[in-house]
């Protein structure tokens, strides 16, 4: 499907690692035409990073889409899509 997930393996858990490079990422991912989120859709995790890969009007229609197939945000509250 040409989707890719990264995995970066360190001794232990450091979020001063995971803050250097998950940027660098989305901003080659952005820079190189690539989105930042997969077929179904975009959450919390990577909400702030859309507008990398996403213009705004699209951003828009996924919301018009979600409100109207989901108008009482019952079906994963606060995803986007």
């Amino acid at each position: 499907d040409g989707n890719l997930h990264v995995n970066i393996s360190v001794k232990e858990h450091n979020p001063a690692i995971y803050a250097l490079v998950e940027p660098f990422i989305y901003e080659w991912t952005a820079a190189h035409k690539g989105s930042v989120s997969a077929e179904h859709g975009i959450g919390l995790a990577k909400k702030h990073v859309l507008h990398l890969s996403k213009n705004e009007q699209s951003i828009e229609l996924m919301r018009s889409i979600k409100r109207m197939i989901d108008p009482k945000h019952i079906m994963n509250p606060y995803k986007l899509l």
